[in-house]
């Protein structure tokens, strides 16, 4: 648990440390809006409450980092069970609702550094997904160490090549010419290039009229575009940490239950 440290005396019988009022002044060497934040969670009960009350992303970040430092673990589980709303660790819960406000491509980008720093490998692959959604900045960029930066643009490629496979597992051609069709219109209703979408293949917004194409194929085809779809998802998904540079969601998940154990 969290302590201060206590005063000691010095050889007049006189604290050998300042304080105010007879409390002693501890002096913490961190940055002092995380100080702020990691306090208040500390001591005001109603202000960093349990999901599904919202919480600000740079905040949680800074709780979560001294939480970790100074060993308070209640506040680094419940940080955890913050960012696990938004860096998913399973399939079913990408795209849902989640408990972070105020995002920032610059916090976000700050995140990976912070999820390194407390050992939360497991958030990774998802905070490096979020990140290769957005453009590049270039201050908080500048700072990105160069090993991180060269997973992100590889990351950015190899979704973009993602959501390609996707559209390729939706439109096959079959022997059914009215499929055929429709699995055309729906190509050449594809929206232009867009950064956000093309590069997140893991959300269903970035198949705008997938379901109006499901609805039209007959029985047949929609069962194989469904089929294939959610086969070629499900292995993007797999091969999210290792895009990453991490090992594999079996590890990643048993190095989190260890470490919230």
């Amino acid at each position: 648990m969290f302590e201060f440290p206590q005063s000691t005396p010095d050889a007049d019988g006189m604290p050998d440390t300042e304080t105010i009022e007879g409390s002693l002044v501890v002096c913490l060497h961190d940055d002092p809006g995380e100080v702020e934040a990691f306090l208040r969670a500390i001591f005001d009960s109603s202000y960093f409450m349990p999901p599904p009350n919202e919480v600000d992303l740079s905040e949680v970040l800074g709780i979560l980092r001294l939480a970790h430092k100074y060993d308070v673990g209640y506040l680094y589980k419940r940080a955890i069970s913050h960012l696990e709303t938004f860096f998913p660790i399973e399939l079913a819960a990408v795209g849902q609702e989640s408990t972070i406000l105020n995002l920032h491509w610059d916090t976000e980008l700050r995140s990976l550094a912070v999820l390194y720093e407390v050992g939360a490998t497991w958030l990774l692959p998802g905070a490096y997904y979020s990140v290769v959604q957005n453009s590049l900045e270039d201050k908080p960029w500048d700072q990105c160490p160069t090993t991180r930066k060269e997973l992100i643009l590889q990351l950015c490629i190899r979704q973009r090549q993602a959501t390609e496979r996707l559209y390729h597992a939706l439109t096959p051609v079959s022997n059914c010419d009215p499929c055929n069709m429709s699995k055309f219109g729906f190509l050449k209703s594809r929206p232009h290039p867009n950064e956000r979408l093309d590069q997140s293949p893991l959300h269903e917004g970035t198949f705008l009229k997938k379901a109006i194409l499901i609805q039209n194929l007959c029985l047949d085809c929609r069962a194989e575009a469904q089929t294939e779809y959610d086969a070629v998802r499900a292995q993007i998904w797999s091969e999210l940490p290792t895009n990453c540079g991490l090992e594999g969601w079996d590890v990643l998940l048993k190095q989190r239950e260890a470490v919230l154990a």
